[in-house]
């Protein structure tokens, strides 16, 4: 399967009283220093979205966001534009960069630990209904890249993924698990 813009959502946990508002500055530093690789772009603030983005750091390839979206808080990217490899090369690329954008807020000091988010589980989401369509047969055949995406991230691992059960009109989605507890980081690129 050949697609370009898809998304992954990491769930996440906030402390209670965690305001968002807290990343404009941190995600404007990042900007600033280059923290994350690609085009850096702006800070978006749509926190007055009902069970929406939140806060959004906007780039070239991407979009970051600490996202609501149907009542689940969680990190979510979205790939803009293809880039190279195949498409399990970009999906693992956009995995490890999200992975890297968790792990630099879980150890910012400025949050003072309000942020944790789980390695060991996403969702990911196919952005292209024409090429991936939420059926069965669309999950059947993204099967077979998924597998050796988790094969790169969870090297060793018993990975567990399974079809959203939506509105076939919704995207396909595929939750991603394993069953040890797996830190945000790990997945940057190193080892467990």
């Amino acid at each position: 399967m050949n697609i370009d813009r898809f998304a992954v959502k990491f769930p996440a946990q906030a402390s209670e009283g965690f305001d968002q508002a807290s990343l404009i500055p941190i995600l404007h530093d990042w900007i600033r220093l280059k923290s994350l690789p690609g085009t850096l772009l702006d800070v978006a603030d749509y926190r007055h979205v009902p069970d929406g983005p939140g806060i959004m750091l906007i780039t070239y390839e991407t979009n970051y966001a600490l996202d609501e979206g149907d009542g689940h808080f969680g990190l979510y990217a979205q790939r803009k534009v293809g880039g190279e490899g195949s498409t399990a090369d970009r999906i693992t690329d956009l995995v490890r960069s999200t992975a890297k954008f968790g792990d630099l807020l879980e150890q910012d000091a400025r949050l003072k630990g309000q942020l944790h988010f789980q390695g060991n589980e996403f969702l990911f989401i196919a952005n292209d209904r024409l090429h991936a369509p939420n059926t069965e047969a669309g999950f059947e055949t993204l099967k077979p890249t998924l597998e050796t995406v988790t094969g790169q991230l969870y090297p060793g691992q018993t990975v567990h993924l399974s079809k959203l059960d939506n509105d076939p009109r919704e995207r396909l989605t595929v939750k991603v698990q394993v069953e040890p507890k797996v830190s945000i980081g790990s997945l940057c690129g190193g080892e467990f």
